[in-house]
């Protein structure tokens, strides 16, 4: 955390100049309760009448600092949350989606919104209330020393017990703030895979099995939080209890020395005000610092989010593909045991047009995936213009090639936004993407044309729509490869039927499909066709050349008309 305080260390000055300033005038209070106590003793009228109106002023210049002291702290505080959140965001942007997704999203969400509140609450607010109250214990104890040195002594003595309580709490709250930082992860995820699955909970009538699912995860975040709460609780009541002995010290002495006059009875009102001002200063600040220490295994976790870097992403050089793509004796498993991927070679042309077949599970998906980059911990080679994956920058990857998924995402924006992106496209090409990919009549239709907004995911449109938005997003684009992995299998043969036959007429577009549309008229304008099984390619070629051998294609194309 250190680097965003003094990232903002100009405002992080002005707080404590001002929390100095307001603080020293809170602890002079006492010296003036004295003063208006020998004042009334002497029965001095005029000088009661000249410190009265002292006061006065010294009251209202002490509200205008306390309220400058409140305004910086806020926006230091705001500075700060602002700052933590963006570099943890701006960190997860930077991962590679194979380092992305080793992680859950909700622990993402989780450390973003959890994670830096908790920094808040048990970072930087104790951290300027110690500031703060150290600054008021300070001069309270110079004050002390100006009314009576041996009160004084007495009160640093009780004050050295005090000092052993921090270390006591420290380690065991720290441990059980990070549970329970891992507690927030866990249930994030949980109420996300939740009201994601709410169209299937509703079909299904599940509703007993997730409010059971969603009680037990609500149940166990709660003991997290109640463990750290009890860690809080006994450190609060330790400091308090040694916090009022430095008070009882103080009363007891003064009252004693009064009675041998050793002091007067205003000495004895400001040594009681400032003695309160020793007493609960402690307690917030040995309070405080367990808290602040414990959020060390968070600012790590934050951190390590934040500073996320790729490896040897200045050495790695820019990919290519003015020639081809080549797989050379790839081989690939999730899990290290059951292999995904088994010894498939490839050469994909530039230009051409691609189509993968195959039962579900055989493998396709995973292949395009490795092609486009996804994926380091292959064996094989992929090569792009003869250039491995392995010295190529995987990022840049995606400057090369657009993707079209089954489950196409749409960002609750117009449609016009959906496509661009946000990023500037002339008219020309704008028009040029709507016509290839067959959007220009439904823009026609829906009120307020391109600016028509889409919905939560494309909520306001059909299936066949999102999937044309996707179409023409990727081509807007002009990129040298489109893969359409299983984009048009979850609408309507007709529409698949038109979609794909667009993109297969454009004429310099390398195109990888992996479709399970056994249309002939279609399968005839692939270049070739890549029949997979069990993780290898089985056979490939054009559509009339695997017809004509009557093996493993022709008994699948059979088998899916």
């Amino acid at each position: 955390m250190i680097r965003y305080l003094k990232q903002y260390k100009l405002l992080l000055f002005l707080t404590v100049l001002f929390t100095a300033i307001s603080s020293l005038s809170y602890v002079f209070i006492a010296i003036l309760l004295q003063q208006v106590m020998d004042i009334v003793d002497m029965g001095d009228m005029d000088g009661f009448i000249r410190i009265l109106l002292f006061s006065l002023v010294y009251f209202a210049l002490m509200g205008i600092f306390m309220y400058l002291q409140s305004l910086f702290s806020k926006k230091f505080v705001c500075k700060i949350m602002k700052a933590v959140r963006s570099k943890t965001f701006i960190g997860i942007e930077r991962h590679t989606i194979e380092d992305y997704f080793k992680n859950h999203t909700a622990d993402y969400l989780s450390a973003i919104t959890n994670d830096v509140k908790m920094i808040e609450d048990n970072y930087l607010l104790p951290l300027l209330q110690v500031i703060q109250y150290t600054i008021i214990f300070i001069a309270s104890l110079g004050v002390m020393i100006y009314f009576d040195i041996i009160v004084t002594i007495c009160v640093i003595i009780a004050i050295a017990i005090m000092l052993i309580v921090p270390s006591l709490f420290g380690g065991l709250l720290s441990k059980r703030q990070d549970k329970y930082s891992d507690m927030l992860s866990v249930f994030t995820n949980h109420v996300k895979d939740l009201l994601s699955g709410f169209e299937v909970i509703k079909s299904y009538r599940m509703k007993n099995y997730v409010l059971s699912r969603f009680d037990a995860s609500n149940e166990d975040t709660i003991k997290a939080k109640y463990s750290v709460d009890k860690a809080i609780a006994a450190n609060e009541a330790v400091s308090m209890v040694l916090a009022l002995l430095v008070q009882v010290v103080v009363v007891f002495l003064s009252a004693y020395f009064i009675i041998i006059g050793r002091i007067s009875a205003g000495a004895l009102l400001g040594m009681v005000q400032v003695s309160s001002n020793l007493a609960n200063p402690l307690l917030i600040i040995f309070s405080n610092i367990p808290k602040i220490k414990s959020i060390k295994p968070i600012a790590q976790k934050l951190n390590q989010l934040s500073d996320y870097e790729k490896q040897d992403a200045n050495t790695k050089k820019t990919p290519t593909f003015n020639d081809a793509i080549c797989v050379e004796n790839l081989h690939f498993s999730y899990d290290k045991e059951n292999e995904v991927i088994g010894g498939i070679s490839l050469s994909i042309e530039k230009g051409k047009k691609y189509a993968f077949v195959g039962k579900s599970g055989c493998g396709k998906s995973t292949l395009i995936k490795l092609i486009a980059g996804y994926y380091s911990n292959f064996t094989g080679n992929v090569l792009y213009d003869a250039d491995s994956l392995s010295i190529l920058d995987i990022d840049k990857i995606t400057a090369l090639s657009s993707i079209i998924h089954q489950n196409v995402y749409m960002f609750d924006e117009s449609i016009f936004d959906n496509i661009c992106l946000h990023e500037d496209y002339s008219e020309k090409e704008l028009q040029s993407a709507l016509f290839d990919s067959g959007l220009s009549s439904f823009i026609k239709q829906v009120p307020n044309g391109l600016e028509y907004y889409v919905g939560e995911n494309g909520a306001n449109l059909s299936g066949g729509q999102k999937q044309r938005i996707a179409v023409a997003r990727a081509l807007i684009r002009k990129k040298p490869l489109l893969i359409l992995d299983e984009g048009t299998s979850a609408i309507d043969m007709q529409t698949a039927y038109d979609i794909e036959s667009r993109l297969l007429a454009i004429s310099n577009l390398t195109l990888l499909t992996i479709t399970h549309n056994m249309s002939k008229d279609i399968l005839e304008l692939y270049d070739e066709i890549i029949f997979m099984a069990d993780g290898k390619i089985i056979e490939h070629g054009t559509f009339d050349t695997l017809i004509a051998k009557h093996a493993a294609f022709y008994d699948f194309y059979q088998l899916k008309k």
